[in-house]
């Protein structure tokens, strides 16, 4: 993934899934991620790639002593488009 890059997001509302959005990965302060909207970008409110995981079918939620919970085997919730 690199900037310039294409995704597609589901978007939901209210717990239902209501449609579909592209957006282009930019990189903002060493960060490859998104803006969601015009309003995001002036306010500087952007969503890094990394938050765009949750568990997948494959996952696993785990305890670390001293470090909390966490899920293993993330897959994105985003879908690469072709260039």
């Amino acid at each position: 993934m690199k900037a310039g890059d294409r995704i597609r997001l589901t978007m939901w509302m209210m717990g239902c899934a209501c449609g579909t959005e592209d957006f282009t990965v930019v990189e903002f302060r060493y960060c490859l991620g998104i803006f969601k909207s015009e309003e995001h970008l002036e306010a500087g409110y952007f969503t890094p790639l990394c938050e765009l995981y949750e568990p997948g079918p494959d996952s696993e939620q785990k305890y670390i002593p001293n470090f909390g919970e966490y899920h293993t085997d993330q897959v994105p919730t985003f879908m690469n488009l072709a260039s």
